[in-house]
């Protein structure tokens, strides 16, 4: 067994690519936002609520003065991006403001009168930073931190550009009291914390908020961030998404101690937070989850009777975010848990102690005495104090130990690390692993994993001269390092006889791999865009249905996911989009040209006469599938075949039922009406093997 380098190249000119088209496309979106409305969306199926809900009615005047001074503002903000030379820096700070009003008024979301004044006072706010970018202010100073008045800590909003979908998304950020700038080379503490739910809680109220309030936390010299996290979707699919791009986009205004950054949250954050903390549990130096929910079934009460049909792939999709499969990463980072006394949601953070309890370890659990769902100060100053012992004793890396599970390489890192291959998607796959830093060995023992990558260039340890002796599952090799990064690397394969040895470089055969794993759902976590065709479909029934579902991804997109959407015609689909999306396409094989131009390279066969999934055939004037598969034109990208995000209205009742419904493939009934759970009868479904074959037919 020999070593190889692990660590994949960034692709510097493709990322220099987009980032430019993104700033090209974001001075136009600042002339006309929300491009390609939906008029044809279905209504929602009667009993399942409105999510966000409608708004009040508000003043005729009002809403035009609104509209007046927010045209005036987004023609300034055009004009300042065409004469800045540094638009990617401040743009989002400004864009996040006027978006939150313009999306209120196109979308009918004033929710009590007051926000019609929150509005005006976001405008306010807009543009008195676009008076300071022409005047030269950057950073926290441009969001308006005042360094006369660091007595208390300060709250401020700021926005980034969504690698998604290019909305601006927004956020808040608590500066500690006593911060003073600048301040470039401290590191600071930061904790992230994920907000519970609320329906209306649309940008207006929620950068409001954020403006007005410190918060339930805000820890002595520690910056807290505040993602907005696509309203209401506890911090899932593309939420989850936006919490790392929130991250990220904060360093843009102080330096983050990456080794003291903590993910906490409550009622539907608490949610957010135990998902985090077992899928990515090295990345945070402790969780603290409250209250929420960790199943989907056990929180609905659905342990008798279930709403829709529990297929055994609908108990794998479950593994995506149900808690308990997961909980030994929690070994993985410090956790203090909370839950009120007498609150419901108790169960959620009760049944993970139980679980870890039987995996033989435990972590602090706070239970406010007499409490519902809410946290007490007694609770909050116990909190406190246990995360900031925790971060005043951070071990240095790498850690030395590191046990790590996971159900699917979306989530596939824990420090040094990294599953890249697995036996079967869904089916456990973990890793055990210890370093002696003093010896230069390492030592694992695997299950389930065919593919693995051993990366320290967190840490920087690199061995003995670059070379480390390493024993996994009971074989022995000294690797030496062949990364071009700091820190020792190695990227190492299972054969089928079960020796492992060093991947070889040049094209890998076609494999599920991280960010190109499944399922149809995965595909809307990343950068796409939606491919119409330019022609009708075959049969009539099936166009019917093809509108339906285009108009119905559109429409919740930009209410549910408070996103924008990339809409290009099949003819029109350039090679950057083919480079840097996933391919959202409608249409059957001869309507859609990307669609056409791929079918050879396909798993389907769907003509006139016959429609061919998984060896069984289908009527195609009255049945289609949806199905999600690596770009056969880019195959580091998804092509997905008519189909949107999985979960409908049946979801809004609950963030804990937005789960993903459908898995790899399948084939709907078109004729049957859509009841809001499923896009028509699913009529059969199933996951790709690790090849992307069919694995013997759906289920």
């Amino acid at each position: 067994m020999k070593g190889l380098f692990c660590t994949e190249l960034k692709q510097s000119f493709s990322q220099l690519c987009l980032f430019v088209s993104r700033i090209v496309l974001v001075s136009i979106a600042l002339a006309v936002v929300n491009i390609g409305a939906v008029s044809n969306a279905q209504p929602p199926t009667p009993g399942y609520k409105k999510l966000p809900p409608d708004g009040i009615q508000i003043d005729a005047a009002d809403r035009q003065r609104l509209q007046i001074r927010l045209d005036e503002l987004k023609n300034r903000a055009t004009q300042t991006v065409q004469q800045s030379s540094d638009p990617e820096v401040w743009y989002a700070d400004v864009a996040v403001l006027t978006r939150a009003v313009d999306l209120a008024i196109n979308q009918n979301l004033f929710f009590k009168p007051a926000h019609v004044n929150d509005a005006f006072k976001l405008l306010d706010e807009a543009d008195r930073r676009l008076e300071a970018v022409v005047a030269g202010d950057r950073g926290l100073k441009l969001l308006g931190f005042d360094p006369d008045k660091t007595a208390k800590p300060q709250t401020l909003v700021a926005g980034f550009v969504s690698r998604i979908d290019d909305s601006v998304q927004p956020f808040g950020i608590v500066v500690p009291a006593g911060y003073s700038l600048p301040q470039h080379e401290q590191a600071f503490r930061t904790d992230i914390w994920l907000h519970g739910r609320g329906d209306t809680k649309t940008e207006i109220p929620f950068l409001t908020e954020r403006m007005n309030k410190v918060g339930q936390y805000a820890p002595r010299d520690t910056f807290v961030i505040h993602p907005f996290g696509r309203h209401c979707n506890a911090f899932k699919f593309a939420g989850e998404t936006d919490v790392y791009e929130a991250l990220q986009a904060a360093e843009r205004y102080f330096r983050i101690d990456s080794q003291r950054t903590s993910i906490r949250g409550f009622s539907m954050g608490g949610a957010g937070c135990w998902h985090f903390a077992v899928h990515d549990p090295t990345r945070w130096m402790a969780a603290n989850p409250g209250a929420g929910f960790v199943d989907t079934i056990v929180y609905q009460g659905w342990q008798n009777e279930m709403p829709f049909n529990k297929t055994p792939t609908m108990e794998k999709l479950l593994r995506w975010y149900d808690v308990l499969p997961w909980a030994n990463n929690l070994r993985g980072t410090n956790v203090i848990a909370y839950s009120g006394e007498v609150d419901k949601q108790k169960q959620a953070a009760d049944r993970v102690a139980q679980k870890v309890d039987e995996l033989g370890f435990e972590f602090p659990y706070v239970i406010g005495a007499e409490m519902g769902h809410k946290i007490n100060q007694e609770s909050v100053a116990k909190i406190d104090q246990q995360i900031a012992s925790w971060a005043g004793d951070v071990a240095p890396l790498p850690k030395p130990k590191v046990e790590f599970v996971t159900y699917t390489l979306r989530y596939n890192t824990a420090d040094w690390v990294r599953i890249t291959g697995m036996v079967e998607h869904w089916t456990k796959a973990s890793v055990k692993a210890t370093v002696d830093t003093d010896a230069a060995s390492i030592e694992m023992n695997t299950e389930g994993v065919t593919h693995l990558e051993l990366d320290f260039s967190r840490s920087g340890w690199a061995g003995k001269s670059d070379v480390v002796d390493v024993t996994i599952d009971g074989q022995q090799a000294t690797l030496v390092d062949m990364g071009n990064s700091r820190g020792f690397q190695c990227r190492l394969i299972r054969q089928d006889d079960g020796e492992w040895t060093k991947q070889s470089f040049g094209q890998q055969p076609l494999r599920k791999r991280p960010g190109l794993q499944g399922p149809i759902d995965d595909a809307f976590c990343e950068r796409f865009v939606i491919v119409l065709p330019s022609r009708p479909a075959r049969h009539g029934r099936v166009q019917r249905w093809i509108d339906r579902e285009t108009d119905y991804l559109q429409s919740r997109w930009k209410r549910l996911m408070r996103g924008d959407i990339q809409v290009v015609q099949d003819r029109d689909l350039t090679d950057d989009q083919i480079a840097t999306c996933n391919l959202i396409c409608f249409g059957d094989f001869s309507s859609n040209r990307v669609l056409f131009n791929v079918a050879d390279s396909l798993p389907i066969r769907w003509t006139r006469q016959t429609l061919v999934v998984a060896g069984k055939s289908y009527d195609p004037a009255d049945h289609a599938p949806v199905m999600c598969f690596p770009n056969p034109m880019n195959p580091s990208r998804y092509i997905v075949v008519n189909s949107g995000m999985t979960f409908r209205e049946f979801s809004n009742v609950s963030n804990s039922r937005q789960i993903a419904m459908l898995p790899d493939y399948a084939v709907i009934n078109v004729t049957e009406e859509d009841d809001s759970i499923f896009p028509g009868t699913v009529v059969d479904q199933g996951f790709f093997d690790e090849q992307w074959q069919f694995a013997g037919g759906g289920n």
